[in-house]
């Protein structure tokens, strides 16, 4: 999200939805703000799957998330209400030696109005040794395959 300027839908190569659930709402009637972490979440979830990730049921949950959260980020724009479907957009803006950085945004399905932005970074990560890992170039391949774009070290 560069000079924080706001990304459209066409920026993105994968995206996901979500409808706004009753336990998502706040005191106010509208998605509390840490919700909203959760629903990158969901994205980040799809994203590795598009990736070629296999499904948790079929794999380590070390297998499914190599990496684990430096960071993470948002901004509110408008409020998200209950039943109101949401669509949760994902792209990884940078690759670096160690770390990878992905962009969201969440728009309102029916009119394309945007509800929020964000971002993170996840180093990779071994669970099994306990320790951080350069990205894999294959990793790294299949990120570049699905953005259709070389992103840089």
């Amino acid at each position: 999200m560069e000079n924080d300027k706001v990304p459209t839908p066409d920026d993105f190569k994968f995206h996901c939805e979500v409808e706004v659930r009753f336990c998502d709402l706040d005191a106010m009637g509208h998605v509390n703000n840490a919700v909203y972490f959760s629903f990158f979440e969901v994205a980040r979830t799809g994203y590795m799957r598009a990736l070629g990730h296999r499904p948790p049921e079929e794999i380590s949950f070390a297998d499914l998330y190599p990496f684990i959260m430096l960071d993470v980020y948002c901004k509110y724009l408008a409020p998200a209400v209950l039943s109101q479907k949401l669509s949760v957009y994902l792209r990884t803006s940078r690759v670096g030696t160690k770390s990878y950085e992905f962009e969201y945004l969440i728009t309102d399905l029916v009119d394309g109005h945007s509800i929020a932005v964000g971002r993170s970074t996840q180093v990779h990560y071994d669970y099994r040794q306990e320790k951080t890992l350069p990205v894999p170039d294959d990793f790294r391949s299949r990120i570049e395959n699905l953005e259709g774009r070389k992103l840089s070290v």
